[in-house]
């Protein structure tokens, strides 16, 4: 079996790039976790640093969230209220935002894409 040994210039540089992905993933992950530490998410929501960002559904639950908690105003943000329902099952809203205006529900999903519908009609279309 022939093996063959890179040049010295080469094996460095490699080893460099290698070096400076680790280091520009962990300042990411370094800047994630000081964005989520100054959000109320964590307390609100019960999940840990790791489970929101790793979970797609967590994730786009907690971008929304960071938007809602920098509105003006006194607003009580709810995550995860589940609301029982006349069959005896329960029914899961992801956000609800509570102020002197009212209720607000928000659904939140962590798609890329677009939804087209009209507020009369109860089936909208997803094209991803």
């Amino acid at each position: 079996m022939l093996s063959r040994k890179l040049p010295l210039g080469l094996e460095l540089l490699l080893w460099g790039v290698l070096l400076f992905f680790v280091v520009l993933l962990i300042l990411y992950i370094l800047f994630q976790y000081l964005n989520y530490t100054n959000s109320r998410y964590g307390a609100v929501s019960g999940n840990h640093f790791w489970k929101t960002i790793l979970d797609k559904g967590n994730y786009g639950e907690y971008l929304t969230f960071r938007v809602l908690e920098k509105l003006k105003g006194n607003n009580k943000l709810l995550t995860n209220v589940y609301i029982p329902k006349a069959d005896g099952t329960t029914t899961e809203i992801d956000l609800l935002m509570i102020n002197k205006a009212g209720f607000y529900v928000v659904e939140s999903k962590n798609y890329s894409g677009w939804i087209f519908g009209v507020e009369k009609i109860k089936n909208w279309d997803l094209t991803f």
